[in-house]
Order: structure tokens, then sequence, then C-alpha cells
């Protein structure tokens, strides 16, 4: 029975044991615990979102939105072609295609001999029916002519008059000869051909005249603009130049509909040449037609959706803040923003995807301008 008890009691002693030495370990363990937290049980704090590298545009004013494209062809204002009056065989050419030429400047010749020849007899009548009219005269004076006789003798001087000036005249025509200081656009004849009268052998365009770009515009267009509006038209590999509202046509072209709008290239120093293909941009001048908007680049665009769209833009504290604008349109590679931004704000163009509300961002290679 002693043993039993004393069993027992053993027991109950070992386990009062365990139980202290399990405490002091967790108390060590909570201990350890608080410490590495910093006094806070929950756990180490979450790390900062590091900032994410974008590029940005500055947003600008711009009409744009008024402005009214059209494509057309430059061509000099007056595009002579030229030719000869009477028919002949072409002997030669002075001149070929892309020459510049002098005003008076001999250009090509038709062979002389035929219109030579008809002047030579044109000027063999004239002298007979002078010999004619002077024995008429005689005879009138003796009295052996009528006056009716005198009048058709001196019709036939006046006939021949007239043929011999006319031969005369189509023997000049045989030389074409430049009528003002231009360029040889293009050549449509060559030597040794024979060309009808009228029939076109060559081009020349007019350098005083100007170079001018038809553009084609609905009428609705048409009535927004007017003569001397301002306008610049852009060649493929040139610079931009500067134009103005010339001349607006009175009537539609019948087949399509369009009024052809005449754009005068004020000044370029830069090699236009007749044909070139040109996108005009024309800014009406007219009270209540200019719409100023914000163009940024079309980039910045973000989940766009009939003229609603959103875009990040940059804070005084360098965090993305989405925003939400409305399209007025597009205009190269830029859009038209008629609501949402102001001029001045930092849009971001590149790595807006990867972008949270709040996130701050770093600036790569400076701002750049819309």
């Amino acid at each position: 029975m002693k043993c039993t008890l004393f069993t027992f009691t053993g027991m109950i002693r070992m386990r009062r044991k365990w139980l202290a030495a399990g405490t002091a370990v967790a108390a060590v363990v909570v201990t350890g615990l608080w410490l590495t937290s910093g006094g806070n049980a929950a756990g180490p704090a979450a790390p900062k979102a590091a900032p994410i590298p974008v590029r940005v545009a500055v947003a600008a004013t711009s009409d744009s939105a008024s402005q009214i494209r059209g494509t057309g062809t430059l061509t000099y204002k007056r595009e002579v072609p030229l030719a000869f009056k009477v028919q002949g065989i072409l002997a030669s050419f002075d001149v070929d295609s892309g020459d510049r030429v002098k005003k008076g400047q001999v250009l090509a010749r038709i062979d002389p001999t035929e219109v030579q020849s008809r002047g030579s007899d044109a000027d063999a009548q004239l002298a007979l029916a002078e010999t004619q009219m002077k024995r008429v005269l005689q005879l009138q004076e003796k009295g052996f002519a009528s006056q009716a006789r005198v009048d058709d003798a001196k019709a036939a001087v006046e006939r021949a008059r007239a043929g011999s000036a006319a031969a005369s005249f189509d023997e000049r025509k045989a030389v074409i000869i430049a009528p003002a200081n231009g360029i040889i656009l293009s050549r449509l004849a060559e030597p040794n051909q024979v060309v009808a009268p009228g029939s076109p052998v060559m081009l020349l365009g007019d350098e005083s005249s100007g170079m001018v770009v038809k553009v084609p515009l609905s009428d609705d267009a048409v009535a927004r603009i007017r003569t001397d509006d301002k306008a610049t038209i852009a060649f493929s590999g040139l610079k931009p130049v500067e134009a103005h509202v010339a001349r607006i046509a009175a009537k539609a072209d019948m087949r399509t509909g369009a009024y052809d709008v005449e754009l005068m290239i004020t000044a370029s120093q830069q090699p236009l040449r007749s044909g070139m293909v040109g996108q005009a941009r024309i800014t009406p001048r007219e009270a209540g037609t200019t719409v100023a908007t914000i163009s940024v680049p079309a980039l910045a665009l973000l989940e766009g959706r009939g003229d609603q769209a959103a875009v990040f833009i940059v804070d005084e504290k360098g965090q993305a803040q989405r925003i939400s604008v409305r399209i007025a349109g597009f205009a190269d590679d830029q859009v038209l923003i008629a609501e949402g931004l102001k001029p001045g704000m930092k849009v971001v163009t590149s790595g807006a995807p990867y972008l949270r509300n709040g996130q701050p961002v770093t600036i790569e290679s400076g701002v750049t301008a819309s």
C-alpha cells in the first residue's frame, strides 16, 4: 500500500515539473518573437512598392480639331502646253524635260520648207495683184476701164496682202519660243515626228505664276473656309510648307461632288516638283470655327470606348493618378481631348498598363512636349 501511494505521488510531482518547464519555454519563445518584431506580435511589415519607370508628355492646347484636311496634287499655277500652229515635220528640240528656260528662248523648230514655200507663193500673188491694179488704173485714166474693174483689182490686192501676212505669221509660228521663264515639265513629241496644228509637243511650267495644290473638299468644309485662310502642306520626305487659300471653285465637280480649293505655296526653299502629292491642313479664320482642345500622344490612351477613355497622369507627389477623358478626335499620332485634361499635365505615354492609382513613378528621359 505504501509502495502504491509513493508511486502515485511521484508521478504528480514529475508532471508538475514538466508543466513548469513547458511554461518557461513558451515564455522564452514569446519573448523572442516580441523582440524580433520590435514589439509587434503580428509579424514584419510589408516592404514599400518600388517606383515604376514611365515616360510622359506634357498636355498642350491645340486647335487641330477645327482644321480641315485634304489631299491634293502640286502643280504650277500656269502649266502651258506649247504647240506649233502649222502642220509639219518636227525638225529639232533645243531643250529636254527638266530644263529651265528663259522668256524668248527658242525651244523647238518645225521643218521650214513647206511654210516658206507657202510664204513665197503668197508674196508672188501679192506682187501680181499689185501689178494688175496698176494696169487697171492706167486704163481707167484713158477711159478704157470701168470703176467696177478698178474696185475688183483693189480687192484682189487686199486679199493677196492678207494671204502674205498669214503665210508670214505661219512661218514665225514654225518655231516655238518660251512665253515666260519656267521649266520644261514634259516632252510630248520627238524629232522627225509629223505633228498636227495645235497638237502639244511640250509642257511648260511658268515659274512666275507660283505653285499651287488643288484639294477637293466637301460642301460642308468649303462653307467654313475663306480666301486667304492659312494652310500647311506636308510632302513626303520634306518639311511642311506654308500656304494660303487662293481660290475656291464656284461649282462642284459633276462626277465627285467636291469643290476644288487652290492652296498657293507662300514660300519654300525646298525642291518642290509638279505632281507631288501633299497632305493639306487648312485653319479657318472665321469667328466661331476654332475649337481649342488638349493634344497628347495617342499612346497615352487606356481602355477607349466610343469617345470615352482613360489616361494616367503624374501628380506633384510623383504618383500615378488615373483619370477619365473625352476624345474629340485624332490628328496624326496625337489624340485630341475635349474634357478631362488641362494644359501642363504630365500624361504617361509609356508604362501606363503597369500602373495602379497612387503608385509612385519615376520619369525617364525627361519630359517631352506633346
